[in-house]
C-alpha cells in the first residue's frame, strides 16, 4: 500500500488554518444521540459560528466492532432536526475530507510508520492482565499506568515475545517523555499533567489491528486545519496525550473547551447504553426541536424553563463569553 505524504498534507492543513478558524464535532456512531450528546453538538455548532468558523462533521467510526449499522446516517438526520448545520461532512465532502474515519486509515498507517521510522514508538506484547498483574505498574490518576515492559526490549527478546504468542499482534506505544504538558482550556482553566507519572507510554494502535482514538483524533484535526475543539469534560485528562502527539507531529494544538457533561435526575453522566434522554424519547414525549434546543439552552442556565427557540435563534441571544463561562464540572473544580 503506497501510503499518503503526510508533509503535502500538512502544508494543505497550514493553507486552510490561514484562511480562518475551523471548529467540529466528531460523534461516534455507536447508538442513537441523546440530550448531552446533542448538547455537547449544539454547543460546538454555537462555538465555531460565534467565531465565524467553518465547522466541520467528522464521523469516528474507527472501532468497527461497536459501530451500529444506520447510525451515522440516523445521528445526521438528528442534527439536522435540532436544526445544526455544518460546512463540511460525509454528505457534502470539502477540502479536508474524507470525513469517515474508516476511510483515513492510510493516513493513520502514515502516521504510525512515521513515528516507527524515528522510534517514537515500540511493539508491546503485554495484555491487559500482564500490565494488571506487573509488580511494577505505578497508579496514576486515571488507573494502573503502563510500567515499560516492552519499551526496551531487544530484537531478539521481542522474537522471543512474539512467538509465545503467534496469533497477537503487538500494540505500539509512543514512548512519553518525562516532563509536564501545560495548557489553558478556556472553559476549565489552566492544567498541567506529567506525562510520564500521570499517564505513561500510551497506545496508539491496538492489539486488534485498530488505531487508538489517541493517534486518530489528533491527526484529524491537524489534517483539517481545526483551531478549536469544543468537547465533553471527560476527554479532559486525554489532553496532554494529544497536545505531546501535536508537537511531535509539529503542528499546532488546536483551543480546547471542555464543556460540562449532561447529567441525569440522578446526577449520573448520561449514556447511550441506557437510552438516557434519547432523542427519539424526547420527540415521543411532544417535544420538537424549538422544545429540545429551549431543554438543552435551559439545562446550561441560559433560558427560563420551557422556553422554545431555535438554535439561529439562541446563537444571536448569546453573550460572547458564555460558553467559557460554564466553567467545569463540580468534581472537576
Amino acid at each position: 500500500m503506497t501510503l499518503p505524504d503526510l508533509d503535502v498534507l500538512f502544508a494543505r492543513a497550514e493553507a486552510l488554518r490561514r484562511q480562518g478558524p475551523a471548529g467540529r464535532y466528531a460523534p461516534s456512531p455507536t447508538g442513537d444521540l441523546h440530550a448531552g450528546n446533542l448538547r455537547t453538538a449544539l454547543l460546538a455548532w454555537l462555538q465555531a459560528r460565534q467565531a465565524g468558523a467553518r465547522f466541520i462533521l467528522r464521523i469516528e467510526d474507527l472501532d468497527r466492532p461497536r459501530v451500529r449499522p444506520g447510525s451515522t446516517e440516523k445521528l445526521l438526520a438528528d442534527l439536522r432536526w435540532l436544526g445544526l448545520d455544518w460546512d463540511e461532512g460525509p454528505e457534502q465532502g470539502g477540502p479536508s475530507g474524507p470525513y469517515l474515519q474508516s476511510e483515513r486509515l492510510s493516513l493513520y498507517q502514515a502516521a504510525l510508520q512515521r513515528l516507527q521510522d524515528r522510534r517514537r514508538v515500540y511493539p508491546c506484547y503485554c495484555s491487559r492482565r500482564d500490565i494488571a498483574q506487573a509488580a511494577s505498574a505505578p497508579h496514576g490518576p486515571t488507573g494502573i499506568i503502563y510500567p515499560g515492559t516492552c519499551r526496551a526490549l531487544s530484537p531478539a527478546e521481542r522474537a522471543a515475545r512474539q512467538a509465545r504468542r503467534p496469533e497477537r499482534l503487538p500494540a505500539w506505544r509512543l514512548v512519553v517523555e518525562e516532563r509536564t504538558i501545560h495548557f489553558d482550556d478556556r472553559v476549565c482553566g489552566p492544567q498541567h499533567q506529567h506525562l510520564g507519572r500521570e499517564v505513561g507510554d500510551f497506545v496508539l494502535r491496538r492489539a486488534d489491528d485498530i488505531f487508538a482514538y489517541q493517534l486518530a483524533v489528533v491527526l484529524d484535526d491537524a489534517l483539517m486545519g481545526i483551531t478549536d475543539v469544543v468537547r465533553g469534560d471527560d476527554l479532559l485528562d486525554s489532553t496532554a496525550r494529544q497536545i505531546a502527539l501535536f508537537e511531535i507531529f509539529e503542528q499546532p494544538a488546536p483551543r480546547f473547551w471542555h464543556v460540562p457533561l449532561m447529567r441525569d435526575a440522578t446526577g449520573e453522566r448520561m449514556s447511550k447504553r441506557d437510552g438516557s434522554d434519547a432523542l427519539d424519547l424526547l420527540k415521543d414525549q411532544g417535544m420538537d426541536a424549538p422544545a429540545v434546543i429551549g431543554y438543552l439552552a435551559e439545562s446550561l442556565g441560559w433560558v427560563e424553563p420551557g422556553q422554545r427557540l431555535s438554535a439561529p435563534e439562541l446563537l444571536q441571544d448569546l453573550g460572547t463569553d458564555a460558553i467559557a463561562n460554564l466553567g467545569p464540572a463540580p468534581e472537576r473544580s
